[in-house]
């Protein structure tokens, strides 16, 4: 078995889920032929890093990413940074040689996407983006029942990320908030809900959108906090430069016409990413919020039998049996980030295999981003 070097960038909350995902890869993929091995974390805060080396396991810890990807032991670099950083952490890795494996959106920008996509395109090593949620087994079965023509063909496509971790106006002010570090929902989320659109669906030809900021200012965090942290009515404000709310009308190149949108500031929803395809033949519902069941309408002959049945998800669905055996016991959040450096390590093991999300898909998504963010412009359809 090939043991493989990891390097970490970002020690928050994801560079944690990471961290653990090569751990708990190494256990309930025990049976694959590459084997990652945790050398090094970075963070910018001294005792974060030092705190998460001991936490993990990591043979050592920095407060320089550069390190990190200088390391001779690392192969494969991490990236779970703030999105402004994302693009000269992957041209320092493709000077050293590295795989890289980056959480969306990759940039700040889309024409930072876009840029280390051509960048990485004839690259000797391999890409891996955070797009996790297509890993979830029930999204993987969605995707082959309708390759294999289950739900015919398909007519509407309706997808959604309401991830409303600012819905309260005390929701601390950080990067997130500001245009300068990136964009706003239509990067942090819409961008799980165009990739799931592409994967299920296929590529959009056009796109007519809005895009919207309700909260103007947030309560600046007291030293050390996030953005899920509250603050009190005395906190100085400041002002919200980038969006909150991203809405489109989608036209794919097969036909298929959908609507997506996506908020971080709704009251009600959690994390609620969700689509609804219907065609000739049937039709799926899934919510992340209950992402071990799925709604799936067939078309039947005998017209007393129809309507939604409800499939939980079960070993006989990709990906399931990996975690456990039994019918309807359910997977969670941490479990698709597993699958997600799965089938990473599998591309760096096996050139050729395919069911994986890189670089290309990035810039996909990227590519979607710029016409809504053109059509809210220019208040008409633009081509993708």
């Amino acid at each position: 078995m090939k043991e493989i070097g990891v390097g970490v960038i970002g020690m928050g909350w994801m560079g944690e889920v990471h961290s653990s995902a090569y751990i708990n890869y190494k256990l309930k993929f025990a049976n694959k032929n590459i084997s990652p091995k945790l050398i090094i974390c970075s963070e910018i805060l001294k005792e974060r890093a030092k705190t998460a080396k001991d936490k993990f396991g990591f043979e050592e810890y920095t407060t320089s990413w550069q390190a990190v990807v200088d390391h001779p032991k690392v192969e494969v670099v991490d990236i779970t940074t703030p999105n402004a950083l994302h693009l000269e952490i992957i041209k320092y890795c493709i000077q050293k040689g590295k795989h890289i494996n980056c959480e969306k959106p990759i940039g700040a920008f889309p024409k930072e996407t876009l840029e280390a996509y051509e960048l990485t395109k004839n690259y000797s090593k391999q890409t891996c983006v955070g797009f996790n949620y297509r890993w979830a087994p029930l999204v993987q079965y969605t995707k082959k029942l309708i390759d294999e023509g289950k739900i015919g063909k398909i007519y509407s496509y309706r997808g959604r990320f309401f991830s409303c971790y600012a819905a309260d106006e005390r929701s601390c002010y950080s990067w997130r908030f500001e245009k300068e570090n990136g964009l706003g929902a239509i990067t942090d989320i819409m961008t799980h809900a165009i990739d799931m659109a592409l994967y299920l669906v296929g590529d959009i030809k056009s796109v007519n959108g809005t895009l919207k900021t309700f909260i103007s200012q947030r309560p600046v965090a007291k030293g050390g906090a996030s953005h899920y942290a509250k603050a009190d009515k005395n906190a100085v404000l400041k002002e919200v430069t980038n969006d909150d709310y991203v809405a489109a009308r989608i036209s794919f190149q097969n036909g298929c016409e959908g609507f997506i949108d996506a908020s971080r500031i709704f009251f009600g929803p959690t994390s609620e990413h969700s689509f609804e395809i219907y065609g000739s033949k049937g039709s799926i519902k899934w919510n992340f919020e209950e992402m071990n069941t799925l709604h799936l309408f067939l078309r039947e002959e005998d017209e007393s039998a129809m309507g939604y049945r409800k499939i939980y998800s079960s070993p006989i669905h990709p990906y399931h049996h990996y975690f456990n055996p039994s019918n309807g016991s359910s997977i969670g959040y941490d479990e698709l980030k597993v699958i997600e450096i799965a089938n990473f390590l599998e591309k760096i093991h096996n050139p050729n295999f395919a069911n994986f999300a890189n670089f290309e898909a990035a810039a996909k998504v990227a590519k979607v981003i710029n016409a809504i963010i053109a059509s809210s412009e220019s208040k008409k359809e633009e081509k993708v």
